[in-house]
């Protein structure tokens, strides 16, 4: 990093120097209310390089790569630079101290948690002006509840969604259809799922060696199951935590139960990284699990054959509340004129339609965009993998995710009560309580502090 900081600080001299010799004219810059100004324009045979920061490995990191290369080959005015983090945490700490020395990168990926905090910080561009220069943009193409995420309280947009994830509901074919178990009415909701697994579940010498399903151990997908049964993490003025109240500990209680006592669902957790939820797909594929609650970016790793999907189920009569989240592009408010004006031309062309329907596809993640859904490649990829159709479908009735304003003390306090109830088979109301005082503390905190 500290070699692509000296890198960073060269180029940037060296375009100074060529600037003063007028060799250049900049391109479009930038006044303070976000309009880009007129009568500038690059000059014949130069380019602008920027950076674009971002925490990404695997797939998604090499679809991103083969984005920027598209995206440097299609003009010849901007070159994106990548530059990798090993995942969002280190972006985030990374961007701070380069914010610090004033040797910001041009546009940075992050997800609406951090993206937050910068934008409180004002370290983001507002993008209205760019916005409303570029023609073709189409704001209201994008999904309404992820461009929320890039919007302040003052209104203006500081990111782009980038690319959007749900959880949604996959499950074994053969298993159901041995059980004599219809998916549509046994998804309906956490009760009917839960009958139906008492079905699906299959025992040997008085043990359960075969589950009826398995609820993915993500606190966010159980912070799902407790809004579908009418609870809220904090109050509507935001200044009081709420996951005590009583739609919280019924809903938390009967999962516990499901799991702790039935034992007609189950769980992983532990290991190291992200090796629970592939044992969760695991056991799915081998036949362990009738079904289980999974991410959008699993339909890549998926056989088809084997498993189908649904939408998330309601808590009993009520209707599903699933989360759908979104990771921002967003544009440095302390880079160079010319090189904002830049970042946001490669940030429009990643969340534009073809480029975002291509990143979905090779990827698993959700489109940004409605407009994807008539993108010829996309809707030929939908038609050979339904499950991206009903995640798209769970996208209409998805809500934005909780974004913890304490810095994550509250996601902790969440993620705490859920090992109390889970792993150590603490009742419901005992975890939340003790919990939701932590989390209390660090509201209190941060509300002291504004």
């Amino acid at each position: 990093m500290m070699e692509n900081n000296r890198i960073y600080s060269t180029f940037k001299k060296f375009i100074c120097v060529i600037l003063a010799a007028g060799m250049i004219i900049s391109t479009s810059a930038c006044n303070s209310n976000g309009s880009p100004q007129k009568g500038t324009d690059t000059g014949e045979g130069s380019k602008i390089e920027i950076e674009y920061w971002y925490g990404l490995g695997g797939t998604l990191g090499k679809e991103m790569d083969n984005i920027i290369n598209d995206f440097n080959a299609s003009q010849d005015r901007i070159i994106v630079k990548g530059v990798k983090q090993a995942d969002y945490t280190e972006t985030s700490k990374l961007l701070q101290a380069a914010i610090a020395s004033n040797q910001p990168p041009a546009a940075v990926l992050m997800p609406p948690e951090y993206t937050n905090k910068f934008m409180k910080k004002k370290a983001l561009q507002n993008l209205d002006g760019y916005i409303e220069q570029k023609k073709d943009f189409n704001k209201d193409d994008f999904i309404p509840v992820l461009l929320n995420y890039g919007s302040g309280s003052d209104g203006h947009i500081y990111a782009l969604p980038a690319y959007a994830t749900t959880h949604i509901l996959y499950y074994r074919k053969d298993s159901f259809k041995k059980a004599g178990v219809d998916p549509n009415k046994a998804l309906e909701s956490w009760q009917s799922l839960a009958e139906a697994s008492k079905k699906l579940s299959v025992k040997k010498n008085g043990e359960t060696v075969s589950y009826g399903w398995d609820p993915m151990y993500e606190s966010v997908h159980f912070i799902d199951i407790a809004r579908a049964a009418g609870g809220q993490v904090l109050s509507n003025d935001q200044k009081t935590v709420t996951f005590d109240s009583p739609e919280w500990v019924e809903s938390w209680e009967a999962m516990r139960k499901w799991i702790n006592q039935d034992h007609v669902m189950k769980f992983n957790f532990g290991g190291e990284g992200w090796e629970f939820w592939y044992k969760t797909m695991d056991d799915v594929l081998q036949g362990r699990t009738a079904g289980y609650t999974g991410s959008t970016a699993d339909i890549s790793d998926l056989d088809f054959n084997i498993v189908d999907s649904h939408i998330q189920p309601g808590w009993k009569d009520k209707p599903a509340k699933p989360y759908i989240d979104a990771v921002m592009s967003s544009v440095l408010a302390t880079a160079p004129e010319e090189e904002k004006a830049a970042a946001f031309e490669w940030i429009s062309y990643l969340s534009g339609t073809q480029e975002n329907s291509k990143f979905s596809i090779n990827t698993g993640y959700l489109p940004v965009r409605s407009s994807c859904r008539e993108d010829k490649q996309f809707k030929a990829y939908v038609d050979r993998v339904p499950a991206m159709g009903v995640a798209l479908d769970q996208a209409s009735i998805a809500i934005p995710l909780f974004v913890d304003v304490t810095g994550g003390k509250i996601n902790q306090a969440i993620k705490d009560a859920l090992d109390l109830v889970l792993i150590e088979n603490v009742p419901a109301k005992e975890a939340l309580t003790r919990e939701k005082k932590i989390a209390q503390a660090a509201l209190d905190e941060y509300w002291a502090a504004k």
